[in-house]
């Protein structure tokens, strides 16, 4: 079993990377759009970007699970500048609820 999770794990690593660019170009692009004004379409849109946000935080999750090899990191740089995205998007939607 352990030889197929780092099997998984190896097949995985050259593509995360990849798709967390992919999955945060993505959050950007709808993020930026203009939110509705009515109350249910403003809330779609909230809903839809947190989920975006739920989903690179599993990437950034599954990055680290699949740079660990033998119980040790196998040091990587890149899931400290996606926590940085993902922090700067959740404190940018956290802004954009305060907001009247």
């Amino acid at each position: 079993m352990t030889a197929d999770l780092e099997g998984l794990k190896a097949h995985l690593r050259p593509h995360l990377a990849r798709r967390l660019e992919q999955a945060a170009a993505s959050y950007d692009d709808f993020a930026a759009q203009e939110a509705p004004l009515d109350a249910k379409g403003f809330a779609a849109h909230h809903a839809a970007c947190r989920a975006a946000l739920a989903h690179l935080d599993l990437l950034v999750k599954l990055a680290r699970w699949a740079a660990l090899s033998g119980g040790e990191a196998a040091g990587g740089g890149g899931e400290s500048e996606a926590e940085s995205l993902l922090a700067q998007a959740r404190a940018a939607l956290d802004l954009e609820e305060e907001e009247p």
